[in-house]
């Protein structure tokens, strides 16, 4: 026996309210076929129209919500629309921090503790987002967080402020803690400020940094360069001329054995299973996501430059 579903539960509150699939659609905006797809569960309402769509009827949002189900399990709109709920409190956190910024500019302390706020926040921000993509495209393969991160990652939007606490402790001095100097690192970004922010981050570390703006650029260093010149590449994966995919190919085909051996790390925005499936085709070692978490980059690089 099938479940209820929104589709029923909005055709019966209509029926109940005397209305025709017309009337309803002019109240909320669309048209009559919108709603006949809606009652066949063929497509859901966008969530804008969840408080309009509730108030016809007389009943909450959350009485809708709660008929969302499919097979008896929650559905992907009931489960994205209790995570753009968790979205709000890190946003609130991040745009006040940003005004409190500037109201303390003067004083370096403050400001620093605001711009941890932010950057814990933001990374707050980019696990929901790594749940909303996996729940909006149902794979399984999708990218997981890594265990630790599980683990510090909190239940509920209640959890945030503990969260932000431990994380603002945590991260004192982070990247004082990584030294890769005399080490030559490549990195392969067509965005200019990508490029900056690799920059700045590495120079923290000692490290030696040189840049290419696409993969046919880093192809043409590393063959110009002496053997062993490069001890890691940075490699985004989306890039015009060559894409880091390609890049890396040619790379591992080279003659030299120290170069084809080059370590590179993608680096990239898409953290979906075939995209790392892709880079791990084309002979990347690893694979790192976009916006980049620095203890992340940094314990990944410190494995492949052989620093313990």
């Amino acid at each position: 026996m099938k479940n209820t579903t929104l589709g029923s539960y909005i055709r019966s509150l209509r029926t109940q309210n005397g209305m025709t699939q017309a009337q309803l659609g002019d109240i909320v905006g669309i048209t009559d076929k919108a709603v006949s797809k809606w009652e066949r569960d063929l497509s859901y309402p966008d969530i804008a129209m969840f408080p309009k769509l509730a108030d016809t009827p007389g009943v909450t949002v959350d009485d809708m919500l709660n008929k969302c189900t499919v097979n008896g399990q929650p559905s992907r709109l009931l489960q994205i629309f209790g995570m753009t709920h968790d979205i709000r409190t890190p946003l609130h956190i991040i745009l006040g921090c940003v005004n409190m910024a500037k109201l303390h500019r003067d004083d370096p302390v403050q400001v620093e503790r605001y711009l941890e706020s932010i950057r814990i926040s933001g990374e707050y921000l980019l696990k929901i987002v790594n749940r909303l993509m996996q729940v909006t495209y149902q794979d399984p393969q999708a990218s997981e967080l890594d265990a630790a991160a599980q683990e510090e990652y909190p239940a509920n939007i209640a959890e945030l402020g503990e969260y932000l606490n431990r994380r603002l402790e945590a991260r004192e001095g982070a990247l004082h803690s990584y030294d890769f100097s005399g080490k030559r690192i490549l990195v392969a970004d067509d965005i200019l400020m990508n490029r900056e922010i690799a920059a700045e981050l590495l120079k923290q570390t000692g490290a030696q940094v040189q840049f290419a703006e696409d993969g046919r650029v880093c192809l043409e260093l590393v063959k110009a360069a002496p053997a062993g010149y490069y001890d890691l590449i940075l490699m985004d994966i989306m890039m015009p001329n060559m894409d880091g995919l390609e890049a890396t190919r040619q790379i591992r085909q080279l003659s030299d054995p120290v170069k084809a051996a080059l370590p590179v790390i993608a680096v990239s925005a898409n953290v979906y299973e075939e995209e790392r499936r892709a880079a791990r085709e084309a002979g990347m070692d690893d694979f790192v996501e976009k916006p980049i978490f620095i203890d992340r980059l940094f314990e990944t690089m410190q494995q492949y430059l052989g620093i313990e």
